[in-house]
């Protein structure tokens, strides 16, 4: 994609990063299937995100757009660049999940986006979360749409987090 860092650039940034912002929270979205993309290259990326353990990673089948240059460029099948998809998902599952775990207990501002009537919960994001790619926050309330609130975080599950507002501040 013409972009002018590298791996060993990167890798210090992170280091720069987490070294000196120790509760930093990592994402980046991926595009796996690229045009160039072997499986050696496949697997030197998921070593790199075994070892930089980003806390949150959104990622994507490549998708040829009519009339770009990497449309006309040799490129997996796009059910293989889904299983790529599928292969970094489930290697990010433990790395989101202790993420997740290491929240619980924790106090938060989270932004409520509004009531799911099937959980009858309030649904939120916190600081760390991306809208409609990252994990939510499901929590009681009450609550309003557009509202931050503190809320305490009780447990998580598969990604989400849980927990109820806080009681020394008005929801």
């Amino acid at each position: 994609m013409r972009r002018p860092e590298t791996k060993a650039s990167i890798e210090a940034l992170i280091r720069k990063l987490r070294d000196r912002i120790p509760e930093v929270v990592l994402r980046t979205s991926l595009i796996v299937g690229l045009p160039g993309e072997g499986e050696a290259e496949f697997e030197e990326l998921c070593a790199f995100l075994k070892q930089a353990r980003i806390e949150r990673v959104g990622v994507f089948p490549f998708s040829p757009e009519e009339g770009t240059p990497a449309a006309a460029m040799e490129h997996v099948e796009f059910e293989e660049a889904q299983r790529r998809a599928d292969l970094i998902l489930e290697l990010q599952a433990p790395i989101m999940e202790e993420f997740c775990q290491s929240l619980v207990g924790k106090t938060l501002d989270v932004i409520c986006d509004g009531f799911d009537e099937e959980s009858g919960l309030f649904t939120g994001r916190c600081y760390a979360d991306s809208p409609d790619i990252d994990g939510q926050v499901l929590f009681t309330g009450p609550a309003e749409e557009g509202a931050i609130l503190p809320v305490a975080i009780d447990e998580t599950e598969d990604g989400l987090l849980y927990g109820h507002c806080t009681e020394d501040a008005p929801c």
